[in-house]
């Protein structure tokens, strides 16, 4: 019996039988078939699948796709029954000759064999896979492949879960949306406040680990790396399985929505905040609320808020709060204060002085090979910055663009 009838005795990823790809792939004839080409190089482009395309396309498909095993894996942080761990231990088995022959009958060929895209995005946690199918010692059973397998499936997800770093809620259709340009921002990129990038990095590290964490508000000046830092962490977890949802104001009447959404997965979702402040007049803060600390909607285990305002108490305060014209005028206080107060931690980001302005300026320079001299860089920021508001990291990116531009 060869691969080709093997694979229909595939009982967990038998939505493979389904794929055209794996279809032609099991017929030894489609080596030199053009269509097949076609079909092979679009995936290619589109995922960024660089090497032997059609092993990397199957490799993807594996991934990617939904099925029992991957969603209670995923779901469970990997933990299957035993039964579940036979039946997929049976398709490794499957799989692997399968992905054998077609790694020696494309691994030489002139196109696929050595296929480089436009773009390259290999496929979260490969080498993972790589050990499951092709690197595994000789007497490694596909029961150990199996218990790597889970632990894919519980760090990386699957479908949109194992492409994308940050969704966005679309309120229109009610469920998220891949963000396929997220920021490649580092902390190793934002200049000082060391403090405050480590508590934030403790505090996710801990609800990554299952352990007490809070929700957390950066607040302070602005263009002094608060958005930056959230952008940060979302990189940073990554491989650890945390993924980043924005919601913008317009939806906060759908964060119960949200919770549900979120709910059905095992990753751990921090939801961001970006910019966030209200008028005395607007009510929508109020949903919030209710959802952050003290509503019949519960926030999920697996769901964190981090939110960035240049106000401390996120909703506008007037004098006439302090001038205790109201009857009750502390628990009018006492309201727009509340919200706020459903963030555990605050992290304040205030805004440089020279000295620490010229330092960032000078590093930023030299790492992106500017040709200036420190005097001279020093100069621009004085003239710069009397035209602009406060030293601070975005503007100092500002003022970088126009000299590169300059030169």
């Amino acid at each position: 019996m060869n691969c080709y009838v093997n694979l229909s005795n595939l009982l967990i990823f038998r939505n493979l039988l389904k794929d055209p790809v794996v279809t032609a792939l099991r017929k030894p004839k489609e080596v030199t078939n053009p269509d097949l080409y076609g079909i092979l190089i679009e995936a290619a482009e589109t995922h960024g699948l660089m090497g032997i395309v059609p092993v990397e396309y199957i490799m993807h498909a594996i991934s990617h796709q939904e099925n029992i095993f991957c969603c209670i894996a995923e779901k469970r942080n990997g933990n299957i029954g035993e039964g579940l761990r036979k039946a997929v231990a049976n398709d490794i088995l499957v799989l692997r000759e399968f992905l054998t022959d077609i790694f020696q009958r494309f691994k030489n060929h002139e196109l696929l064999g050595n296929y480089i895209p436009s773009t390259i995005h290999p496929v979260p946690g490969r080498k993972i896979l790589e050990k499951c199918f092709f690197h595994f010692e000789e007497d490694e059973s596909a029961e150990i492949a199996t218990r790597s397998l889970c632990d894919y499936f519980a760090k990386f997800g699957y479908g949109i879960m194992a492409d994308y770093v940050a969704f966005n809620w679309d309120g229109e259709k009610e469920g998220l949306a891949g963000v396929s340009t997220y920021s490649e921002m580092t902390f190793d990129k934002i200049f000082g406040y060391e403090r405050q990038k480590q508590e934030l990095i403790k505090n996710t590290q801990a609800f990554l680990n299952n352990r007490p964490a809070n929700n957390v508000l950066l607040f302070g000046d602005r263009g002094t790396g608060k958005s930056s830092s959230i952008k940060a962490i979302g990189n940073h977890f990554y491989s650890d399985g945390l993924r980043m949802v924005q919601v913008s104001r317009d939806y906060f009447v759908q964060l119960p929505k949200v919770m549900r959404e979120l709910s059905n997965w095992g990753k751990k979702f921090i939801i961001v905040l970006d910019d966030l402040s209200f008028e005395e007049f607007e009510v929508e803060y109020k949903v919030l609320k209710s959802i952050l600390d003290g509503g019949l909607e519960v926030k999920p285990d697996n769901v964190l808020f981090y939110a960035s305002s240049n106000r401390r108490n996120i909703i506008k305060e007037v004098w006439q709060d302090q001038n205790m014209n109201e009857l009750h005028s502390r628990d009018s206080v006492n309201e727009k204060v509340s919200l706020s107060d459903r963030f555990g931690i605050k992290l304040f980001y205030d805004s440089m002085d020279q000295a620490e302005y010229f330092s960032l300026l000078g590093k930023m320079a030299a790492d992106e090979g500017l040709k200036i001299d420190d005097k001279d860089l020093k100069s621009e920021a004085v003239k710069w910055e009397m035209s602009h508001s406060g030293r601070n990291g975005r503007v100092a990116r500002q003022l970088l663009d126009y000299l590169h531009g300059k030169v």
